[in-house]
Order: structure tokens, then C-alpha cells, then sequence
């Protein structure tokens, strides 16, 4: 593993954290508001908290998976076209899964 990969590694691992450590707030949040408020607030904010959860959820799982594949040695090689991404687009988004994810934050961040 190159000292570029392992620099994405630990911020993998970084991320991988503050996702897990936000998960159990949020999922010890939504169990005290279940059994707190009343049951029209309760009902808003359980669908906010769901949607919340769901996202945190995927992001962790994406991490998740971007850290396997530098485990197993098949990180930064595109799902789809089996290209080998750039260690720019990789630095820029650590969880890609293909090329075009690269190009869309590229394009969404300009």
C-alpha cells in the first residue's frame, strides 16, 4: 500500500468513527424522544430521525466498504469500466465506487 493509500486509510478510519459515534447519538436521541414528547411532535420528529439514521447508515456503510477494498486490494478501481481511478479523485472522494462519482462531485462542487 502506497503512503497515499494509507493516508485515505486513516481518513477512512476517521470518518468511519465519527459516523459510528453520531449513529449511537442520534439512535439513543431517537429512543428518548420516542418515550418524551407528545405524539404529533413525536411523529415529525421520528421521520426526521429515520431519514437521518438511513443517511448516516449508508455513509458508514460506503466507508465501510472503501476500507475493505483497500483490504483486499481492489481499492480505487472502478466498479463499472474496472479502470483504476486517479489518486486525485480518490483523495477528493475516499469512497468512491466508480469513475463517474468522481466526475459528478467534481462537477457538483464547481
Amino acid at each position: 500500500m502506497t503512503d497515499t493509500y494509507m493516508e485515505i486509510q486513516e481518513e477512512l478510519q476517521l470518518m468511519q468513527r465519527e459516523l459510528q459515534q453520531r449513529l449511537a447519538k442520534e439512535e439513543l436521541y431517537a429512543y428518548e424522544v420516542e418515550f418524551g414528547q407528545e405524539l404529533l411532535a413525536m411523529a415529525k420528529t421520528d421521520v426526521k430521525n429515520k431519514l437521518l439514521l438511513h443517511d448516516i447508515r449508508e455513509d458508514l456503510k460506503d466507508v465501510e466498504r472503501a476500507l475493505w477494498k483497500i483490504e483486499i486490494g481492489m481499492y480505487g478501481i472502478c466498479e463499472e469500466t474496472g479502470q483504476r481511478m486517479t489518486l486525485r479523485q480518490l483523495k477528493s472522494m475516499p469512497t468512491a465506487r466508480t469513475v463517474h462519482e468522481c466526475f459528478y462531485e467534481k462537477v457538483k462542487t464547481i
